[in-house]
């Protein structure tokens, strides 16, 4: 039961390195061990002997371990907690703030977020080395990000811990079904909970094994039919135990928004039933309730994929049995946004290339940042003529995958892009998008974006908001004008998956309702990262979109002809 305390005690040492600008691979060793220990399937304790076994733990982090598995505690943190306010962690977490910053900040006596605001608002900061005026505004624009921001987890991270918790109640042997419910099934970007229901013949002891599970941080709630617990800061699992009979109904009461249920019961009414989380009743007699399909079926509807179920006519079109024939992975035939070591990735382009072909897809596209993010390497003219050559010596090798050339150009401030046109013509794709200038108004930058929208050599705008779920809410920008000129235009606006998740469902189910064609896009900087198209796909479906919808669904002979477009 100690796997989740270790890990966030690993996690507080490496902030406070961070703060303290001691040496990033120390930093990055104390972050790699409470990763590892988090993701482990069983209790650390049981370890204790053979953690240096743990891939992730070296001798001193395994050291660490122990003597927090002895004592409960840890000397090093417990004396940096000592040295350090634990505001000034907090501090940490607002954009800008850099641990260099936030240390100028303590040595002025401001080790928190409300200090902050309060030496803004008596403008005591403007004593402290490095807050001008400029730097203040950025500030202030900074904490109201904050403000706006939660602790909710990005839909990846809820997916991936959501999984791991099935799998775990899964093995208990009480359990004969698990299932995930709640907003990661509908495929939210952001939960603030997972929610498990399983079907069991002894909630008593299901329950009871499940708060024992090594993840588990703090028991909130308990009794013989749930239990709600910490397993991280701000994050809660609920588990629930219901019999065969009213599995299915439960699943449903427990995964669409509340329009949806609502929407579902009176519906029901109409047609002579009741419609209850214990099941489906005609006359007090159920009628249903053990598979969820059958609750569809009774109401005379299609079934709702789980990502629709959020109120937005999507009883109307399953009635009418006119439900969009919503995208799968299987439908997406390429990458369209993606980088190599040419700029800030990880892997070559013949490995991003070979993960590209190791998903069977028919293209790839090569797509490195332009001069202006020097500080990713970006490239030049003359620096992409180059990568031409490796890019054509690479495609020798490989018949059975087209490799395009292609750049993420920066839009700057004025609305003009970051290369010469003369290069951006060679290239077979051009992808646009803001990495600067994030405090600007929203009138001027929605007039830069729809400058670079407007240019004939852009094809895909990427993430067009800026936002980073759990790290910044995007820029001010009117998207519904950038929807209007992307229609005009013929330019095709990005879903990036992973983090960003950007354009958001409203946003691309607007897009989509325009005629604008959406590219499902991972922004890869890693093979790794290629995974996340799965991200993208669950968005692009909450946005009801089809094949016919996203821009990497064509085949490479009817993708090069609308590059030509």
């Amino acid at each position: 039961m100690q796997n989740a305390a270790l890990a966030q005690t690993f996690d507080a040492i490496a902030d406070y390195h961070e703060l303290a600008g001691d040496n990033p691979f120390k930093i990055r060793a104390y972050r790699r061990a409470g990763e590892a220990i988090a993701a482990l399937s069983q209790p650390i304790e049981d370890m204790a002997d053979t953690l240096e076994s743990i891939e992730g733990l070296g001798k001193g982090t395994a050291g660490i371990a122990r003597e927090f598995l002895a004592t409960g505690q840890v000397r090093l943190l417990e004396g940096l907690k000592e040295k350090y306010p634990p505001g000034l962690l907090e501090l940490l977490e607002v954009p800008g703030l850099g641990p260099k910053r936030v240390a100028a900040l303590f040595e002025a006596g401001i080790g928190s977020v409300e200090m902050l605001k309060s030496a803004m608002a008596d403008e005591t900061i403007k004593k402290v080395a490095g807050f001008g005026p400029a730097s203040l505004k950025n500030l202030e624009n900074a904490l109201q990000r904050v403000a706006q921001m939660t602790r909710r987890l990005p839909l990846g991270d809820a997916l991936n811990l959501a999984e791991r918790v099935a799998d775990a109640v899964a093995q208990i042997a009480s359990v004969d079904r698990v299932s995930v419910a709640g907003s990661v099934r509908r495929g939210c970007d952001t939960s603030d909970a997972i929610h498990i229901l399983v079907q069991t013949t002894n909630d008593p002891a299901t329950v009871a094994a499940f708060v024992k599970l090594p993840f588990v941080l703090a028991v909130e709630q308990e009794n013989n039919h749930h239990a709600k617990v910490q397993v991280r800061s701000g994050i809660a699992v609920h588990l629930g135990c219901w019999p065969r009979e009213q599995f299915g109904t439960q699943m449903f009461f427990h995964t669409g928004t509340t329009g949806h249920i609502v929407e579902a019961q009176q519906r029901a009414a109409t047609l002579g039933l009741e419609l209850w989380p214990e099941g489906v009743f005609k006359d007090k007699q159920r009628v249903a309730g053990a598979d969820e399909i059958e609750i569809f079926a009774l109401l005379g509807a299609d079934f709702i994929a789980p990502e629709l179920r959020e109120s937005r006519g999507e009883w109307q079109a399953a009635i009418a049995h006119r439900l969009p024939n919503l995208i799968t992975q299987s439908d997406i035939r390429g990458e369209l946004h993606a980088h190599s070591t040419w700029s800030d990735g990880r892997h070559s382009i013949r490995q991003m290339v070979e993960g590209a072909r190791a998903r069977g897809y028919e293209y790839h596209v090569i797509s490195d940042h332009s001069k202006a993010l020097a500080m990713a390497g970006g490239l030049d003219a003359k620096r992409l003529r180059a990568q031409a050559d490796e890019i054509n010596a690479v495609q020798a090798e490989f018949s059975d995958i087209k490799i395009l050339r292609g750049v993420e150009c920066d839009i700057l401030r004025d609305g003009s892009l970051d290369l010469d046109d003369e290069i951006l013509h060679e290239l077979d794709i051009v992808i646009a998008s803001v990495h600067s200038g994030f405090n600007m108004d929203e009138a001027p930058q929605t007039a830069r974006m729809v400058r670079a929208l407007s240019h004939p050599a852009v094809d895909i705008v990427a993430h067009p908001t800026g936002r980073v779920l759990g790290v910044r809410p995007g820029y001010q920008v009117n998207v519904a004008a950038l929807i209007e000129a992307a229609a005009a235009t013929k330019t095709a606006l990005e879903i990036n998956c992973s983090e960003r998740l950007d354009l958001s469902d409203e946003h691309a189910f607007a897009a989509r309702e325009a005629g604008v064609l959406l590219s499902i896009n991972t922004d890869a900087h890693s093979t790794r990262m290629l995974d996340n198209v799965a991200l993208g796909i669950i968005t692009a479906r909450r946005a009801w979109c089809e094949k016919a919808d996203i821009l990497n669904t064509k085949s490479i002979v009817e993708l090069m002809a609308w590059l030509k477009r």
